[in-house]
């Protein structure tokens, strides 16, 4: 009285994994990418998000007309408006530099998620430490001067 339903084997495609992809290596404290022998050095995997980091955590958001977009893929981040020329309680400060900073790193898909924060005031700058957490399980320290 009712149809037999056959039972469909679909074979499933293995599951996409993000690739890091490449990148060069910067030496953000002489301001320019590594060079040996006449050409760029790549690095890959977590060297390259380790770039993609501070290169997100060094972009002031909205300074420069090159990351303008006006979707959800905004690059950088908004720290100096916190930090120069302001009188902000140090815990006010502290809260919104963690939110900043979380909003731009956990749009990379590979980061699940950030922890063990440290901030200090080392005037003239402000010293911020927290670990990286990937959605696989690994982690890695950052350390950044702003």
């Amino acid at each position: 009285m009712f149809p037999e339903i056959t039972r469909l084997d679909i074979e499933k495609e293995p599951a996409e994994t993000t690739q890091l992809g490449t990148s060069f290596f910067f030496d953000f404290s002489r301001g320019d990418f590594l060079v040996r022998d006449g050409r760029l050095v790549k690095c890959q995997d977590i060297e390259a998000l380790k770039i993609w980091v501070n290169k997100m955590l060094k972009t002031e958001k909205f300074r420069y007309k090159i990351y303008e977009r006006t979707d959800e893929n905004e690059y950088g981040v908004i720290l100096e408006d916190l930090l120069i020329g302001r009188d902000y309680p140090p815990a006010f400060v502290e809260s919104e530099l963690k939110r900043e900073i979380e909003a731009a790193l956990l749009r990379h898909p590979l980061i699940g998620s950030l922890s063990d924060w440290r901030i200090k005031k080392a005037s003239p700058l402000v010293v911020i430490s927290f670990r990286v957490n990937l959605v696989n399980g690994s982690f890695f320290d950052k350390e950044v001067n702003i």
